[in-house]
């Protein structure tokens, strides 16, 4: 009966199933299959999970108990961290790449800092909910091409030409001295960005988000990298770079009291749709200034629409906010690798774990998809790591 209707009811039908139920529907017919796999049903299927479906949470966290990592998902319903679905099938991905870069309607994108690890400068993007990857091949800007470098990494995706990208800054041997490359998952190739690089100095490996179609990194000015500054002072920005257009945009500010606070350990956050900054702290600066609170920009690119939410009420350092879960808790990481819960409206701490491995916590918004469900081995130089062949079903 199936060949009788016409492709777009099927398509109308079939994007409004649940991802799992969408793979064993590619066991109908050959029809069906090749319906499923075009880039134009994985689009619309996405299209309409934004529309109708809240955002979930992914997690990843170190079970101490198991001596491993662990990869979840949880429902805007949930009740966080305890009901979850395990997607124990990219698990292997994350003992070789630990770094998640950031994640995209639907794909994480990650890589790997270990400079002893044959797979250091290597990236991968990951598909969890089908579940499939794809190894990059390796950037044009690396150690054994330019030498020592710092580096800064940005993932999302781009609404125009319905593409993920995933966008680097090097820095060579001084702040005025970067290169730009872009990688594009449909051409599956690198390239460099001709546009001019930031005007504002990005910390090695320094958190991004995405968000309105542009990445953006916590950063300051370098008076010395850019001598026609007016303003030739060390100021805190953010930096955006546009995934549509490809060029870096003029600076967000921030709070004006963090304004010309130097070694001011914040990074960007998306908190309910918002810009935000939250604090973070890193390792090895021991003249950083640290903060307790959180920041949201409720009117994207406006300065003075910066608001301070709240401050996270705990009595010791606070080393980095993870994130927020469905139910407005912070996630926060202590002094001494203290993992807890604090509730800002009324002030609860709950404390989950002392001494516990939190490196690899990760907690941010999640929207499932079909993305690289198109991907073949072989294609583009790109390498199938994982496919959906092995779907629990």
């Amino acid at each position: 009966m199936s060949d009788y209707l016409p492709d777009g009811l099927i398509v109308n039908m079939l994007r409004r199933l649940p991802i799992k139920s969408i793979i064993r529907c590619m066991c109908v017919c050959k029809r069906w299959k090749s319906i499923i796999c075009t880039h134009h049903f994985i689009t619309s299927h996405l299209n309409f999970t934004l529309s109708n479906s809240p955002p979930q949470r992914i997690f990843r966290y170190f079970d101490i108990n198991f001596d491993k990592l662990h990869l979840s998902l949880h429902s805007s319903y949930d009740s966080f961290p305890s009901d979850k679905i395990d997607l124990h099938c990219v698990h292997h991905l994350f003992n070789r790449f630990h770094t998640i870069v950031d994640s995209s309607y639907g794909l994480l994108c990650l890589t790997c800092d270990d400079p002893q690890s044959e797979d250091y400068q290597s990236y991968v993007l990951c598909n969890p909910s089908i579940p499939k990857a794809i190894l990059l091949p390796l950037p044009n800007i690396r150690f054994e091409t330019h030498g020592l470098l710092d580096q800064s990494r940005g993932f999302g995706y781009d609404p125009r030409t319905l593409d993920y990208k995933l966008v680097r800054v090097a820095y060579l041997d001084n702040p005025a001295h970067s290169l730009v490359e872009i990688y594009t998952l449909r051409t599956g190739m690198w390239r460099n960005v001709n546009a001019p690089g930031p005007r504002g100095l990005i910390h090695d490996k320094t958190v991004s988000v995405f968000l309105n179609g542009a990445v953006h990194w916590f950063g300051h000015t370098d008076p010395r990298a850019h001598e026609e500054e007016e303003d030739d002072t060390l100021r805190n920005v953010i930096v955006v770079f546009d995934m549509v257009h490809e060029v870096f945009n003029r600076f967000i500010a921030v709070p004006e009291c963090f304004k010309r606070v130097k070694h001011l350990r914040m990074r960007v956050a998306v908190i309910d749709g918002f810009l935000g900054l939250v604090p973070y702290s890193s390792i090895g600066m021991i003249d950083e200034v640290r903060t307790k609170s959180v920041w949201v920009m409720r009117e994207y690119g406006v300065a003075e629409s910066w608001t301070k939410l709240f401050d996270i009420k705990v009595e010791a350092e606070i080393e980095r906010v993870v994130g927020f879960t469905n139910n407005g808790e912070v996630l926060v990481v202590r002094v001494a690798n203290e993992l807890l819960f604090s509730e800002p409206r009324s002030g609860t701490i709950s404390i989950r774990c002392v001494g516990c491995n939190v490196e690899p916590l990760y907690l941010e918004t999640f929207v499932e998809s079909l993305a690289l469900l198109d991907a073949t081995d072989g294609v583009l130089g790109r390498r199938v790591l994982c496919s959906c062949n092995h779907v629990p079903i």
